[in-house]
Parts: structure tokens; sequence; C-alpha cells
């Protein structure tokens, strides 16, 4: 889901009503899990209520699912994939008993494996709300993971298998037992709550130990990033390691920090331990409300002080130690770099100009010319694109082929990978193919276009004709990363992953639909990671990891020798070879940034690889054909799938509810009181998210209450249908024989509601523009009950206890237009935002109608994006026949919070300032307390009434904000600060 459709969602979304009351698991484990990640490292799911942990999904109507039923593991699979979902069983099974002795946990797991091929977009995730797994078929493109693995199923199975057995851990009385007998789900969303860091470090560690030279911890890629972090002048606290950062790079700092404090614990001294992390996780499962310090210092026997010391000192001598065998570097020249800043990927356009791929903290994405000289650039084109930054240069240098995922405007999450034509003099982009599912686009040399297939979770060598991408090859096993023709003969130069082996390989000759390959260049365990010509096709140029660092390599096509270019300290990567042959430009990774530079290309002067190291031709592994596999017949008997099969309740637990007291001051009357209620709660959902239900009943004042919710993601509008029946008590003041007293009386409520919902993804490319309605139909019942209504007049306790009907209509829509916000922006810097929602009483009898509409507009100026200065223009329109109709707490100027706003319409025009102060991104293991980032704020408001005489309030005033996270899963944003009221002259403290 993009970020500018979860803004506009949030802003339209009406809260549930308080249906189900407060439970006693709710009270226990509410506070852990009101703001959850559906998995550590995926997307994140907010939960406000038990009403709310299970949400519908709505997937490709086209898509039909098979049940393959397993000992372990449950199959769920999208039609097409089951060579894929085979291979995550066999990883899952392959792995389930290392995976549990890690975890510590005894019982046998059970769970279903959700495998889906509808998006390119790759992801794998462990969610507790209901317990899955889900993995999307594609493999993921960035090497870090994949390069030295057999496949992306055997990764990431793996890897989430560790966090569903995290989940999975019981360890005796406690918070996390207690809760389980009654919610299970929440158990173990409740576990998932240890810091994200030590749960993606247990599971980087354990994936990184499956296949021999596989996993991130034996990715240089990954490494490099850590050494250069506790290398540097600022290393990263243990808490850095473990949490996830909200504005500083690299933003997968848990992973890299929380794998590599895993695998030092539990590799001290000469054994191998985790003993460690199962006391650890053990304590947090019995008393999570101590927070995660405490479960390390039990786990590990000192104090998270002395524990981060001595992490700290350790790594940063093995890296010292490390650095200095390696001298001398080599004495690069930087052509352009500063903290925060991503150069990726450049190509020569003249021998003085580079085009290249920037991202960072204060620029948007996208393509820009960079002076080789100066570092000085110039955008060509606002642009996204994918993960693994492989574009092309075309043959006379006046466009770009890059790929980005476009969005299904309907389907959350669908992305499919299309190509595109970038034209370098006005920056104007063409889609070139339709449902191309294509990657690392190429200008082939008859002037049509190449590129990479998605083939399940492989890939093959695709010819884009008429928008349409056939396949060129037919392989099994087999990962194309990048095609690259040469500029002076028919020779082509592709980089190939084999079973977890990447090298390059070679072409010849080429048929329009047909290629031969041919093993070529490997350099003797190491991955060759880009490739890229010389201007005149004698040189080939290359990033590799010989000694475990990425350098740069040259393969002289003429006397077949490969030299080492560089020696760098962290990594060198994506080099090319200016028009003139006489500079090598390419990216060097530095802490928090990667680096434009530039070398002389001396290549006789370059050291020669040993040639034991070399892999030459038929040595290298070639890519197998594909033949007909009864490998698939292994999954075993399935059946489609049906949503009634997994839709018993998930969580049976008690509730209890009662009535406040708020008369016990001296003369007060106490006319109706409720007492305790109590009860029990239902929930749950299907796998796929295509139904939900919630329901509660509970015993109150000698009556049976209660409500029931069901939802389905079957449909393009997820409609939703609630019937409830509560009781609660309202304070009123009544006229009784000893005057005006103060009472309370019974309100009864119930009806029936019917919902719809439509998220619409408009644009996804960098500036992001989406739509969301919704439609709200409720008739509801209302009327006064209870002894109060005896101390009044016949007629009057008759009016007061008949029942008032109503129909109501909600309607709402939230539209975001071109928004965007750069990843150290706390608002968005460009675009507007229009929102809208009323409460309209379509009918009624016995109760007068209540009609309110709140529009509002605001729009984000672009004016200071180095300075990361947020700046919003708004106004609002409020109208409406009676006081209270909509909530307007967010309507009325600061400072008048107090006051309510009656019958009539009203305008409100304002202005507000966010400046950063300070990105703290650090905080505390012991206390679980996160600090992410300071910042003031200004502001100034103004309402009035338009349709007639009434008050006027204006405010202005300043204050600060504070941004931080607390129990490692809620997230605070406090706002504190004083408003100057005009209308008074007073000034009065206001937060938010």
């Amino acid at each position: 889901m993009s970020q500018v459709l979860r803004l506009v969602r949030s802003w339209i979304v009406k809260p549930s009503p308080a249906l189900l009351r407060w439970s006693v698991i709710g009270g226990l484990v509410g506070s852990l899990c009101l703001v959850w990640g559906a998995r550590p490292g995926a997307a994140q799911r907010a939960t406000q209520g038990a009403s709310d942990v299970y949400s519908v999904t709505y997937r490709p109507p086209d898509v039909e699912y098979t049940t393959y039923p397993g000992d372990h593991f449950d199959l769920i699979v999208q039609d097409g994939v089951e060579d894929t979902a085979w291979r995550i069983r066999e990883a899952l099974e392959r792995t389930r008993e290392g995976t549990t002795d890690l975890m510590g946990v005894r019982s046998s797991i059970h769970m279903p494996v959700v495998v889906d091929g509808f998006s390119d977009r790759s992801n794998g995730f462990v969610t507790p709300f209901p317990f899955k797994q889900e993995i999307e078929a594609p493999s993921l493109r960035a090497d870090a993971l994949v390069a030295r693995a057999s496949s992306w199923p055997s990764i990431v199975g793996s890897h989430e298998l560790v966090h569903a057995t995290q989940a999975e851990i019981n360890s005796g009385f406690g918070l996390g037992s207690v809760v389980r007998f009654f919610a299970p789900d929440v158990a173990r969303a409740g576990n998932l709550t240890a810091p994200r860091g030590l749960l993606e470090g247990a599971a980087v560690y354990r994936e990184s130990r499956i296949e021999e030279g596989a996993g991130r911890l034996n990715a240089p890629l990954f490494t490099m990033k850590m050494r250069a972090a506790m290398l540097s002048d600022d290393p990263w606290s243990l808490t850095q390691m473990l949490a996830p950062p909200a504005y500083t790079q690299p933003f997968n700092r848990f992973y890299i920090g929380g794998a590599h404090a895993f695998k030092a614990w539990a590799e001290q001294g000469d054994t191998t331990s985790t003993k460690f992390f199962q006391r650890a996780t053990a304590l947090h499962n019995q008393f999570p409300f101590l927070g995660f310090g405490v479960g390390l210092w039990n786990g590990l026997g000192e104090s998270p002080k002395r524990i981060s010391e001595d992490l700290r000192a350790t790594l940063r001598a093995d890296y010292q130690q490390d650095l200095s065998r390696r001298r001398p570097f080599t004495d690069a020249r930087r052509i352009a770099g500063q903290p925060g800043h991503n150069y990726r990927r450049p190509y020569w356009l003249t021998e003085d100009t580079l085009v290249t791929y920037l991202h960072g903290y204060d620029v948007r994405r996208g393509f820009y010319r960079v002076n080789a000289e100066t570092g000085d650039r110039s955008l060509i084109r606002v642009q996204s694109i994918t993960e693994d930054y492989t574009y092309s240069l075309g043959r006379d240098t006046s466009a770009l082929y890059a790929s980005r995922y476009v969005p299904d405007p309907l389907v959350p999450t669908q992305n499919i990978a299309e190509a595109e034509r970038v034209g370098l003099k006005d920056g104007a982009a063409t889609q070139v193919t339709e449902g191309g599912r294509v990657f690392a686009p190429v200008e082939a040399p008859n002037d049509s276009l190449w590129a990479v297939r998605n083939d399940g979770s492989f890939s093959q060598w695709a010819a884009v004709q008429n928008r349409t991408a056939k396949s060129l090859t037919d392989f099994e096993r087999a990962r194309f990363k990048k095609i690259a023709p040469s500029p002076a003969e028919n020779t082509i130069a592709v980089l190939l992953n084999v079973d977890g082996t990447q090298r390059l390989y070679r072409v010849d000759h080429h048929r329009r639909d047909r290629v031969r390959l041919r093993p070529w260049i490997g350099l003797q365990d190491a991955v060759i990671y880009d490739v890229s010509w010389g201007p005149d096709g004698r040189y080939l140029l290359f990033a590799a990891d010989l000694d475990e660092t990425p350098d740069v390599f040259a393969f002289d096509t003429k006397d077949h020798e490969v030299r080492r270019l560089t020696n760098v300290r962290f990594g060198a990567l994506e080099p090319t070879l200016s028009p003139d042959r006489e500079t090598v430009a390419f990216v060097e990774y530095q802490h928090e940034r990667h680096e434009l530079a530039r070398i002389p290309f001396r290549p006789q002067a370059a050291p020669l690889v040993d040639s034991t190291r070399v892999v030459r031709g038929g040595e290298s592994p070639q890519p197998p054909p594909r033949v007909q596999s009864t490998e698939t017949a292994d999954l075993g008997a399935g059946r489609a799938y049906e949503a009634w099969r997994h839709l018993a309740p998930r969580m049976v637990y008690p509730t209890l509810s009662y009535d406040p007291d708020e008369t016990d001051r001296p003369g007060a009357a106490r006319f109706e009181r409720l007492g305790v209620g109590v009860g029990l709660g239902v929930a749950g959902s299907d796998p796929l998210g295509r139904w939900r239900y919630q329901g509660n009943g509970f015993w109150q004042d000698g009556r049976l209450w209660g409500s029931a919710t069901v939802q389905t993601g079957r449909w393009l509008l997820r409609p939703s249908l609630t019937a409830y029946n509560t009781p609660d008590t309202l304070p009123v003041r009544l006229e009784t024989g000893r005057g005006l007293r103060a009472a309370r009386i019974g309100f009864e409520e119930r009806g029936i509601a019917l919902g719809t919902q439509i998220p619409i993804r408009l644009q996804s490319n960098v500036y992001r523009s989406a739509l969301s309605l919704s439609l709200g139909a409720e008739y509801r019942q209302t009327r006064y009950f209870g002894s109060a209504l005896n101390v009044l007049a016949e007629d009057q306790a008759a009016r007061l206890g008949q029942w008032r009907d109503r129909i109501t209509l909600s309607p709402r829509g939230a539209w975001g237009h071109r928004v965007q916000q750069n990843p150290r922006d706390l608002v968005p810097n460009q675009g507007v935002v229009v929102q809208s929602r009323a409460e309209i009483d379509a009918w009624t009898e016995g109760v007068a109608a209540s009609r309110a509409l709140i529009s509002e507009v605001d729009v984000y100026l672009p004016l200071f994006l180095r300075s990361h200065t947020g700046v919003r223009l708004g106004a609002g329109v409020l109208s409406q026949n009676a006081g209270a109709v909509l909530g307007t707490d967010q309507f009325i100027p600061r400072g008048y919070e107090d006051r309510s706003l009656g019958a009539g319409s009203f305008v409100r025009v304002g202005a507000e300032v966010t400046q950063p102060i300070w990105y703290i991104d650090d905080g505390s293991t012991l206390v679980p307390f996160y600090a992410k980032a300071l910042y003031g704020y200004g502001f100034g408001q103004a309402l009035t009434r338009v349709d007639s005489s009434g008050p006027t309030y204006s405010s202005f005033g300043a204050g600060i904000g504070f941004q931080f996270r607390f129990f490692y899963a809620l997230e605070f944003d406090l706002q504190v600060g004083a408003a100057v009221r005009l209308e008074p002259g007073d000034v009065e403290p206001v937060w938010r």
C-alpha cells in the first residue's frame, strides 16, 4: 500500500463503535497490540481493539486458489505457481526441526502458507491475525539476499519459518500463556512485539546457515553496511541495532545490526548456542511489560549497557583489523556524495557528463545528469525504479530504459513491473510494455527491446514486441540479472544466476525467437553483481566480491585477462568506462550513502586476478533446460480453497463492562445503574482474508446485549454488515420533588449498519495520487429507559421511553493528488489533499433529522526541501443543523478546544509550518523507549460563522513536537505549545 493511500484511508475510515466492550484479555494485552506490524520488516497493520485485528483482503477477481493440506503446513496456492509452492514446502519441511530447536519451541507447528503469483513486487511475511505465512512467488531482485541462494523459495521459506516459530513461543505460566488460552493469535502477536532487530536478526542468522554461502550474513552487500557503520564516527548503539530507524539510513538497519548482534552472541567462545535468545524470549513471553532489555540481561547475564559496550568494542576491533590487513586502498576521487544521498548505476553521456539514478534524504528520487568534474547535478525526470536499480542507456544515448512497479488501481497488493523509455532531452516517459512483468530492459542491436521476465520464482530472457514480452529462453532454476549487448559486435554478455552461482554468459549469435548461451567468465567463490561494456567493446567491466568486499574488475576480451581496478574499504559497485576510455566511474559505499566516484582507467597497471580464481568457459554451470516435471505432484491431493473451512473462532474471550458512577458527590441522585456486565466475545478470519467476523454477547442489568459484524473481501466494495443492541447511561439533570437533580438515565441503542469502502491508487511514481471512498448506511433505534423515568410526568416519561427511528447515510471521501514526501520530511513537501465526510439522516421518526458536512483541503508547498521544512495551507467548511453531529475537535482552531459549535455554517482557514530540529533515532534497551525526532511547529488559524452573526475564533502560536516509540510498537507524536487567542487576548496551553 502506498504511503499516500495509507494517509488517505486513515483520514476517512470511521472508528468502529465501541460495540465490543473491554475484555479481560484486551485489558491485559491491548496496550501491547495497539499498533502492530503484520510481521517484522513487512507492511504494518494497526489494530484498535478486538473488532479490528482481523481484516479482509481484496485480491484480483480472476485469481483462484487450491489448498494442499500437509502435516505441518497447509499450502494455499494461487493456480499457476505450484512449482514455487512445492519448493517453499520443501524448504519449510527441511528446516523445520532445526528452526524449532534454535528458537527453543517444543510444540509442533501447524499453519497455513499462502503462495501468491499475481504481483511482481516480491515479499514474504508472517502475520498473527490470522496466523499464517504469505509468500509471493517472484524472487526479490536484491542480490544481498538471493545471489548465493539456490532459489528464492529456499531462502524466504527458511526465513519466514523463524518468525512463525517465534510467534509460537509458549514458556509456561505468564501473560503469554494466559492470553493463549483465550486468543492464540493475540499471544502470537505479543511474542512478535519483541524488538524487531532481534527477531529479524534470528531469522537472518538462520537463513545464513541453511545453504553453503547463502543468506545475508554471507553477503558482502549486506555486511559492508555493518562494517561502515561500526567504523564510522558514530557507531550504532545496541538500541539502534535492534530498533527500526525512522529517519536514518540504512532503513534496514535493524536487519543488519540485529543479525550481526545475534551472530556475535550465538558464537561466543568455541561453541555455538542460542540459549541466550531462548531465555530472553521466554521472559518476554511471560512478562512483556518488563521490556526486552531485562530479557537480554536474563539471556546474556550482563546489563544492557555492558552488552552494548562489549558488542561495539568487539565488532570495531574485528573490522579495523580486517581493514588494516587489506591496505593500501584505492585513491578514488569523489564526484558527488553526502550523507543520505545514494547515487546508483552511472552511465557516461559524454567525457564529462554522467547520468545516474539518485535518491536520498532531501532529493526526489529519479534520473539526474551529473558533471563528472564538479559533481553538479540537474534533474532529468522524477521516477521510481525497481529495487535492483538496473536500467540501461540507449545505444545513441538519447534515452534510458528502466522498469518500475505499476500498481493496480483497485488491488492494493498487485504491482506489475513494466518497462519505460525515458527521453534524456525532455524527460518524458513512455511505457513500452503492457502486463510485461519485466526488469532490466535494454535496447537490442536490431532496435527492439530485450528484458528479464518473471517466470514463477525464476526468470527468463524475453523480447518485447508490440508491448508484449515473449520469453526467448526456457530454463529451469535460472535467474537472469542483466543483458548487455556489445557496442561493437554481435557479442552479448549475460549476467545469470544458476543454483546460486552468479556469473557471466556469452551469446555470439542470436535469432529473433531463440538464443544460445555459453558459459564465459566467473570468479571462484565470488558473485558478479553487474556488467557494462567499454565504448569499443574490448573491455567488460563488472563488480564482484572476490575477497568478501565488492570491488571493480575489468575483463579484456582481447587477451582474456581479468584485472582488479579497485580495492576499497567497504564496497565498489556498478562501474562504467568513459567514451574516451580514460576514466572509470563507479559507486562507492560509505556509511549512510552511496557516493559517485572515479579513477583513471589504467588496465595495464592494474593487478591481474590469480588465474586459479578465474572460472572460464565450460567450468561454469549451465542453465538446465526446462523439462516436464512431476515434482508438483508431491504437493499431494488438492481441493479448491473454501473459506468456510477456516472460519472457526480464532479468539474466544471473556468480556467485562461496567457503568461508571459520575454522581457520587453529595446531593446527587442516582436513578439508573447498569452494574457490571459479563459475557463472551468471538472473532475470526480466513487466511486469504475473504471473510472476517466479530461478535460479543454480555449479560447486564438483567438482559442480554451484544453486537456482531461480518465483512467480506470477495468484492471490490468490501461490504460489511453489523447488528447491535447495546446499553449505556447518559448524565442528565431532572426536575424532581426536591428540585433539579443530577442523574443518569438508561439509553438503549439497536440497529443494523451496512458499510462499503474502496481505495483506489491513481498514481504511484514518486508523486502519488489516491482516492478513497466509503459509504455507510445505518438503521438505528434509540430510547431511554430505567427508574429515572418514574419521577417524570407520565406523558414526558412515555415520550422518552418510546423508540426513535432514523436511517443515516455516512458518505466519506478523500483524494490525495501528487503527494510527495522524502524520507526525512515529517509532512509531505508537495501535494493537495481533499477530504470530506458527512452524516445525513435520510429518514427519521420521533426525532429531528440531523445533517452535517465537513470538507477540508490541505495544500503542501515545496518551499524548503533541503531543510525538510513542511508548509501546509488549509481551509475547511462545516455545515450542520445541530451541535455535535460530527466530531469537530480537529476543526476548531487550537486554543478553543473547550468550545462547541452549534447549528450553522462555518469556514476555517489556517497555515502550519513544521521544522525538524533533531533526528534522534536512538533510545534505550532497558527501558523500552525509542526517540525518533524532535521538531518545532508554528500555526495560525481563524474560524468564522458565515450564515449569521456569531463568534469568530482566531489563534496563532508555536510549540515543540516529539515523535517516539514505546514498548517497541506503540507510536506517539506528542505536541505541546501555546496558542495566542485573539478574541479574549490571552494565551492558552495546547497539546495533542
